[in-house]
């Protein structure tokens, strides 16, 4: 099971995570993970924003700039937020756990 964030904020309750879909709806949009250190400003925002789509596709953008501003210890969530990107990316590469089909190279 993907990795998920929780919080609270005005009485409701937010879970972060990323799924294949979303990931794909962000590679669609040109978002590119390693440009969160060389342009935060645009990408963590971003990054931030796209986690919500897998539980709550509907929240607004300005909330959820509004939530982002308000938590604590965002080094730490932006690293965990990357985390999780990387993690859904690389399940399209794990080894299947039964009924792999077995493939040939032919010359």
């Amino acid at each position: 099971m993907a990795k998920r964030i929780q919080f609270e904020y005005k009485e409701k309750s937010y879970t972060l995570q990323f799924t294949r879909s979303v990931v794909e709806k962000m590679e669609e949009d040109g978002f590119d993970v390693t440009e969160v250190q060389s342009k935060p400003v645009t990408m963590i925002p971003k990054l931030f924003r796209y986690s919500f789509l897998a539980k709550q596709h509907d929240v607004d953008p300005n909330l959820t700039d509004e939530i982002l501003s308000n938590l604590e210890d965002k080094s730490g969530l932006i690293e965990q937020l990357s985390v999780m990107y990387l993690e859904t990316v690389n399940t399209l590469f794990g080894e299947p756990s039964k009924n792999a089909i077995k493939w040939k190279k032919l010359n």
